[in-house]
């Protein structure tokens, strides 16, 4: 696990609404000169993409972006984080900068993800 956990001022977890997880493909497949290909795995454990939304108000957007830019070094860095679909804590890093739309006074920040 990592050093780095979610802050616990921050919703714990993304929002179920339209959250997207796409596992990576994890198995080799090698073709035989005769019969069906032969396949393994890639890997012992394999990861997955998430993409999502969190809901934040102003004070808790700061907390993220100070999270974001300055502890994760511009989301560079992993971190444990609450995987949206077991509730159990995993080791997560960003896979690309997140959005942010403002919405009725609080902020919509879209981020992706990948479950390591």
């Amino acid at each position: 696990m990592a050093d780095i956990y979610w802050p616990e001022l921050l919703p714990p977890t993304l929002l179920l609404a339209g959250l997207s997880m796409q596992p990576q493909d994890n198995v080799i497949r090698t073709a035989m000169d005769a019969g069906p290909k032969k396949a393994r795995r890639r890997y012992t454990a394999s990861s997955a993409a998430y993409s999502g939304k969190q809901v934040f108000d102003a004070a808790e957007l700061a907390v993220f972006e100070q999270f974001y830019h300055t502890v994760l070094a511009d989301g560079v860095l992993r971190f444990n984080f609450t995987d949206p679909i077991t509730l159990k804590t995993a080791e997560f890093r960003f896979t690309g900068a997140y959005s942010a739309v403002a919405a009725d006074g609080l902020w919509e920040v879209a981020m992706h993800l990948e479950r390591l």
